[in-house]
């Protein structure tokens, strides 16, 4: 890995809330933009994107794009959520990012389901609200996205 692909790792952390996320949605300019400032690397649009597929390719980020639609109805692309992956989050580590091992940690807690910030469905969801009746229950169950899969 290059020098502007590295910087690009590290940029893309800290440009994540300064190390508090694992993700950021900043634009390629501002990314290019603190390259500049916080690297000294200059490079163009074209790098940057060849840079991210090549990190992309070797897993340690994802990227998400992401859209909105106005009043219009006018459907727009708003910058990509790019995501770093555990193989990125430990490449940071090995290469001594501050900050970089707190996030790994709670990534790998999150994993191991040992992150208390989400209610699991069965300590709100008791099952009381189903109708009795077996053929409608299946049909909510359908409509609602919550079927279970029929094994056949």
């Amino acid at each position: 890995m290059n020098a502007s692909k590295a910087s690009i790792m590290i940029t893309i952390f800290f440009s994540s809330g300064q190390g508090k996320k694992h993700y950021t949605v900043t634009s390629i300019n501002a990314l290019r933009k603190n390259l500049q400032e916080f690297h000294g690397i200059k490079i163009e649009r074209r790098w940057t994107f060849q840079c991210l597929r090549y990190l992309l390719d070797a897993g340690y980020i994802r990227r998400k794009s992401r859209h909105v639609q106005d009043y219009n109805g006018l459907i727009t692309q708003i910058p990509s959520m790019v995501v770093l992956t555990l193989k990125g989050m430990t490449w940071l580590m090995s290469k001594g990012v501050r900050g970089a091992k707190k996030i790994y940690k709670s990534m790998v807690k999150w994993l191991k389901k040992e992150d208390k910030r989400f209610p699991r469905r069965s300590q709100f969801d008791d099952g009381s609200w189903r109708p009795p009746d077996p053929g409608i229950r299946e049909g909510l169950n359908y409509m609602l996205g919550i079927a279970k899969k029929k094994t056949e």
